[in-house]
């Protein structure tokens, strides 16, 4: 048998689980995705992801890998695999790429949405993908100061303890921020960050920082201040994790198409 390389996108509630990386005790992304597969290709299987997220982290566009003898049709891998998942994981693309395509490391660059309900009481069904924040947030400061983080730049002190990165050198490509409203009327402060590559917690801790600033409690001018320390511990509290949401991870397709 011939081993295929299978590439998907995958969209999930993470409210449900505790994280997306493999968890020996506990529901995870990555253990759903190989219970099904197994399944589908009837052979166990263990797949590479994007990149992880943590508990209550949501996704609309993570990436995965995994190998197969299975025959099964490309096409029909998407609707194979979501008929034995769990609707809050709904995988949405598949295609077929060379060995040398691996979800991490082939990436061109990551989107990451982080949605902020300024608003009281607030809408309930944004419980799971949305931070409440009653205190009104100055949007214009929060601007300002993500105007500052765009760039290359060393972010040492918007990584969290736990996973350790030798090179803390990123380029943030694009930082927007805007205010939306819901159905309800609820106010919506939505941040977009894509860069070539985020630190453990990079993007919460920027969140945080940035909510800090639309308190008042920090300056605009302090987010470079606080990149120059290279201090983590002078961040402010990482923002919760159930507003963040990976929208995109990009690729070059046409370098891994798979070989004739």
């Amino acid at each position: 048998m011939v081993l295929r390389y299978i590439a998907c996108r995958v969209a999930y509630e993470g409210s449900r689980f505790h994280g997306s990386q493999l968890q020996q005790n506990a529901p995870s992304v990555q253990g759903a995705l190989e219970n099904a597969i197994e399944k589908v290709c009837c052979h166990p299987v263990r797949i590479i992801l994007a990149g992880r997220t943590d508990a209550g982290v949501h996704a609309l566009g993570q990436c995965f890998r995994f190998a197969t003898e299975s025959s099964l049709p490309v096409r029909r891998v998407s609707q194979a695999l979501n008929a034995n998942l769990d609707k809050s994981v709904r995988v949405w693309e598949a295609r077929e790429v060379d060995e040398s395509f691996h979800p991490r490391f082939s990436a061109l660059s990551r989107t990451y949405r982080y949605w902020i309900e300024n608003a009281f009481p607030g809408n309930v069904l944004l419980a799971h993908t949305a931070t409440s924040c009653h205190e009104q947030l100055d949007l214009g400061a929060m601007q300002q100061a993500a105007e500052r983080l765009v760039g290359r730049h060393d972010f040492v002190a918007f990584q969290s303890a736990g996973s350790p990165a030798p090179n803390t050198v990123r380029c943030v490509q694009r930082l927007q921020l805007r205010r939306i409203h819901d159905v309800l009327g609820s106010s919506l402060i939505e941040i977009e960050i894509e860069a070539d590559a985020f630190l453990y917690r990079m993007v919460r801790n920027i969140v945080g920082m940035l909510m800090a600033v639309g308190k008042g409690s920090l300056m605009p001018s302090d987010v470079t201040k606080l990149m120059q320390s290279k201090d983590r511990q002078l961040c402010p509290r990482p923002a919760p994790s159930q507003g963040l949401c990976l929208m995109d991870v990009k690729y070059n397709w046409d370098s891994y198409e798979p070989r004739a």
